[in-house]
């Protein structure tokens, strides 16, 4: 087959086309594994402008807005506004990596964007970031967006926890993802956690003053408790988390089993640590910090993360 000039030029033309469209479709291309946000590369600058909706999408969060406000407060949010004259706070959106840096699975934080209206209902959940290797291999992302679905209608003032429901306790219980509970118990602490901080803030959640806590002296001479006097005092508490209530299937022994306590009193910090190290422990301490303990005594899971 024989090219004339004109038919060369033609085909350099659509080959430099070819080239030219792939480059630049390089930068909108979905995540590894069709993942939208796995590893996503978000705005440069984010944690430090003042226009946070400019760079993200707030109105996925918060549909009703017509505008945004610059971010405010601390930790930020930003207010979401509309009504007949576009000035009306609706409700609020926040970024929650502003707020908590709860690592999931991967050691990493889910960054979410999160919206929430004046009465303190989630309106929308945004998820723009993550590291999780499990949504890649065998779980679809798309199990965590509808995960994050669940606290739509919730409220922050709400007790939600991941797993069954407990109305004798007051708790409602979000549907867990099967194979990627780590990740979904630290989304669901960080869906509560930023929402509480943003409607204290906006007066939501009303503050809570407490008395400062004042410690019982222990008595010259007198003989420290045991571990059995402060479990029957109540000076120690026990958690026990059964696999049921994280989502899993129950097996007849705990998820986790924990024993913790306050290390601040003068009585039961050196009868846990021995006198010498609770005195080189409470010298340490600033004004207004605290110290605690937890053993784990059962259970295959750890509180270490």
């Amino acid at each position: 087959m024989k090219w004339t000039s004109f038919g060369r030029g033609l085909l350099a033309a659509a080959v430099c086309g070819l080239l030219s469209l792939n480059v630049w479709a390089k930068p909108h291309a979905a995540g590894a594994g069709g993942s939208q946000a796995y590893e996503a590369q978000l705005p440069a600058g984010l944690e430090t402008a003042t226009d946070m909706c400019a760079l993200l999408p707030c109105k996925d969060v918060f549909p009703g807005a017509t505008s945004f406000s610059e971010r405010k407060g601390q930790p930020p949010y930003v207010e979401a506004l509309g009504g007949p004259k576009g000035k009306d706070v609706l409700g609020y959106v926040m970024l929650s990596t502003d707020i908590t840096d709860t690592p999931a699975y991967s050691g990493k934080p889910v960054v979410t964007l999160i919206g929430m209206d004046k009465e303190g209902k989630f309106v929308g959940v945004k998820v723009l970031k993550h590291s999780e290797p499990i949504l890649l291999l065998g779980i679809p992302e798309s199990a965590l967006l509808k995960f994050n679905d669940q606290y739509l209608g919730r409220s922050v003032k709400d007790t939600i926890e991941v797993g069954q429901s407990r109305p004798e306790d007051g708790v409602i219980g979000v549907d867990a993802i099967s194979g990627a509970t780590v990740t979904v118990v630290a989304q669901n602490q960080v869906i509560m956690t930023s929402g509480a901080a943003v409607a204290r803030q906006v007066g939501i959640i009303k503050p809570i003053v407490r008395k400062p806590v004042e410690y019982v002296q222990p008595k010259p001479d007198a003989p420290l408790p045991d571990w059995d006097t402060l479990v029957k005092q109540g000076a120690v508490q026990k958690l026990v988390v059964q696999p049921q209530q994280v989502g899993l299937d129950r097996t007849g022994s705990p998820f986790i089993e924990l024993w913790f306590g306050s290390l601040n009193s003068p009585i039961i910090g050196p009868a846990i640590l021995g006198k010498s190290t609770w005195e080189y422990l409470h010298s340490e301490l600033k004004e207004g910090e605290n110290a605690i303990f937890i053993i784990r005594t059962d259970g295959k899971e750890s509180f270490k993360g």
